[in-house]
């Protein structure tokens, strides 16, 4: 018969592909070789799993017969915590081998993988057979997790196992539980029933958009939400731990906590009730007291109850996004960081979580939190979670502290994983595709060989501002959480792309008979020019095998348009579009890219203003390079500066008739990006004295308009330079009726055109 290939994602390290194949239905019993707990708990869900094609019987024992399932957790294999070996022997029988009960239960995941995705549904597939094969498999990162927001929208106990078992399928080992954040509190505290009582409860807006929601009125009562009773908390912990997840839940604090103040408004600063935030709830400038006692004594009640509840070894904090204006203001805040011989209120920050730092550890346990939490600087044992991209993991690890990576960049969930026209449901903003996640390096290249010891893994975080439905929350993160789960289990670099979209086409099957929702991914063409010598031009999309159809005249592209196979060569100013077929015989949408070879391709630019390292596109030569970016100001085709001016100069080598020169800005409310107020031009001939200056300003659009690309064109210049400065004026900080009101406010530029 064919050859059976072995699709399983994570890919396993070591794969000895042996030459025949396994009958499901040749097997006839499942030996548990010392009978243990974990043993019992495996051969069960084998023998569940299994039970469409027979009914299995569990023996204890090994045997050495054919037609058998061994298993066996035993010391003498000498496998590490997470390692197995599963052997698919061609003398017709299985045996799965583990040190340590992790391996064991990931083992089981790469057998189900082997088999027929019908099984999941508890159907008799018409392929019984399974490859031979030996696979010894052992993960890469140590802290594998997803991360669910519970807060924004509550989701029952029959999701978050349904969510435990996504996570199980891919091999990953953590379990983030975001419980309490502005709209809602989500634990039992015995200590504090008004907790639950109140603060679990607001007004239900969710027909509203979320960062439009309107007020609450009076006498309106509180009737979405919910909370997690501690039995019910004890229930995800056992079928976590058995699935040999790690639960670690979030207790936000000093900010994002004004649904406290529903119960006990006299932790906060102004001791005023404030009702749970229905919707967007920024600037949270509500927050704990650092000044007051009594917030401590509160706060150390609370993890006292939710340290004896959960049993391992982290309790997270957030410690994020924490705005410190109530603080200035207040009394007895002042007074702590004078009797604290505190500098300022970042320092206070930094007491207050050393403060919660020293009753976590008498608690034996370690705290985590966002990397906020290095502001006035670090609490000694603490875990930081690098989220506002790498700069605060590469700090945290070179200081010693361990890390766990979720930049926004790669690991952002609740961001649009596909083209947003598509999507079922609207998300938080800005795009990371399958691709970029599959891209994704834990490991920071500014970290040497010691300090890359402290990254301890990562993982993916879904934040459901504008996930209201189990069904969103699956399709979020799925296939995402598959490109993440082999970055970390095989490493990231270790497989290719394509092979990789290869299995997960095979692993989508296995999601639809679990009738999980996921989302196809992006159908949009990625029009890149490899070579800006001579515009080298390559299309590509997250689809590897699919045809990609395209024109160079403008024309938008059909089925009798050309078939990309091979990068070609442009000589002028081209204008390409491209699209996918999609399985349905339709196009997807159609990417268009113009490639200007204008009269500053090539040449050199200088920067009076640098633009933010994070936010650096192609680099040096971005804005002279031909290319204009899409709508994602995350497509490597933009330059931004944070709070500054764009100031450039650029040198054409010799003297020139300058005719025009258009610029390109993007303006993207939700990513706190805005156009410049006002645009700077002028000329010089040696490089020093500017003059013939103009200025044109940029009008926005109305708030929250759906981020697009702008230009501002100086037509007829008519000077004759061989320099050109050009000035893009910030608005510094995000206006009044921005959700950041007050923060840094961003000016991306893509492209200066010059003729």
């Amino acid at each position: 018969m064919n050859e059976i290939a072995i699709n399983i994602i994570p890919k396993p390290k070591h794969t000895e592909r042996l030459n025949s194949s396994l009958n499901l239905n040749s097997i006839d019993s499942i030996h548990l070789e010392n009978n243990t707990r974990y043993e019992n708990f495996i051969g069960q869900l084998i023998k569940s799993f299994l039970k469409p094609i027979k009914e299995l019987k569990i023996k204890h024992g090994k045997s050495n017969s054919s037609k058998k399932i061994n298993i066996s957790l035993n010391a003498k294999h000498k496998l590490k915590k997470e390692e197995y070996r599963l052997i698919i022997d061609d003398r017709k029988f299985i045996t799965l081998e583990a040190s340590h009960e992790p391996g064991l239960f990931y083992g089981f995941q790469s057998f189900r993988q082997l088999c027929d995705p019908m099984l999941e549904k508890g159907v008799v597939p018409k392929n019984l057979f399974i490859p031979s094969c030996i696979i010894t498999d052992s993960p890469t990162f140590n802290y594998r997790g997803m991360h669910l927001d519970v807060s924004r929208h509550f989701f029952d106990v029959e999701f978050i196992k349904l969510y435990i078992d996504m996570i199980a399928l891919h091999k990953m080992n953590v379990f983030h539980w975001h419980l309490t954040d502005d709209n809602g509190w989500r634990i039992e505290i015995k200590k504090y029933p008004l907790l639950t009582e109140k603060s679990a409860w607001r007004v239900d807006r969710r027909h509203e958009p979320w960062k439009e929601q309107s007020p609450i009125k009076a006498n309106e009562k509180a009737t979405y939400g919910g909370f997690y009773t501690q039995e019910e908390i004890k229930e995800v912990l056992e079928y976590a731990s058995e699935r040999n997840i790690l639960v670690i839940p979030e207790i936000e604090m000093p900010g994002h906590t004004s649904e406290v103040f529903a119960a006990y408004p006299e932790l906060s600063c102004n001791k005023k009730y404030i009702p749970v935030q229905p919707g967007s709830y920024w600037p949270g400038v509500d927050i704990f007291c650092a000044g007051n006692d009594e917030v401590f004594s509160f706060l150390k009640n609370v993890l006292e109850e939710v340290a004896l509840l959960f049993p391992g070894p982290y309790i997270h904090i957030g410690g994020d996004e924490a705005d410190k204006l109530n603080w200035r203001k207040c009394n007895k805040c002042q007074r702590r960081i004078n009797d604290e011989g505190l500098k300022d209120e970042h320092e206070l920050q930094s007491w207050f979580i050393k403060e919660i730092e020293k009753f976590i550890l008498s608690k034996d346990k370690k705290l985590v939190g966002w990397d906020e939490i290095l502001e006035g600087g670090l609490a000694k044992s603490a875990t930081v979670m690098s989220w506002r991209g790498f700069k605060g993991g590469i700090e945290s690890a070179k200081a010693g502290h361990d890390v766990i990576m979720c930049p926004v960049s790669h690991c952002y969930f609740d961001y649009y994983q596909s083209d947003p026209e598509s999507a079922p449901a609207a998300a938080f903003g800005g795009m990371t595709t399958l691709k970029t996640v599959y891209s994704f390096n834990p490991i920071p290249k500014e970290l040497d060989e010691k300090s890359s010891k402290f990254i301890l893994g990562a993982q993916g975080n879904l934040w459901t501002e504008y996930v209201q439905t189990p069904d969103i929350a699956q399709y979020r993160v799925l296939p995402r959480m598959s490109a993440l789960s082999e970055v970390l289990w095989s490493g990231p670099g270790s497989n290719t792309y394509e092979e990789f979209y290869f299995r997960l086409d095979k692993l989508k099957k296995r999601f639809d008979q679990l009738e999980w929702n996921y989302s196809p991914g992006s159908f949009e063409v990625k029009i890149k020019n490899l070579k800006s010598s001579d515009f080298s031009i390559s299309l590509s999309s997250e689809h590897p095998g699919k045809e990609i159809y395209y024109t160079k005249n403008g024309s938008n592209p059909s089925q009798s348009s050309n078939v990309f196979i091979s990068d070609f060569s442009i000589k002028e100013t081209t204008t390409i579009k491209a699209a996918l077929l999609q399985p349905d015989g339709t196009f997807g949408p159609i990417s268009e890219k113009t490639f200007y070879l204008h009269n500053a391709v090539g040449n050199k630019i200088s920067y009076n203003t640098k633009y933010a390292a994070k936010y650096s596109g192609s680099g040096e030569n971005n804005l002279i390079n031909g290319l204009i970016g899409s709508v994602n100001h995350n497509d490597g085709y933009w330059q931004g500066w944070e709070r500054e001016d764009m100031e450039i100069i650029i040198d054409l080598k010799e003297s020139k008739k300058i005719k025009s020169i258009t610029c390109g800005f993007l303006e993207s409310h939700n990513s706190w990006i805005f156009l410049p107020r006002t645009v700077y031009v002028s000329f010089s001939r040696d490089g020093k004295n500017f003059t013939h200056g103009s200025q044109k300003q940029m009008k926005e659009g109305k708030n929250y308009v759906a981020a697009n690309r702008k230009e501002i064109v100086f037509e007829n210049a008519n000077q004759f330079a061989r320099y050109i400065l050009i000035k893009a004026v910030n608005r510094r900080t995000c206006p009044s009726w921005h959700a950041g009101n007050g923060g840094d406010a961003w000016v991306f530029a893509d492209e200066i055109v010059i003729e």
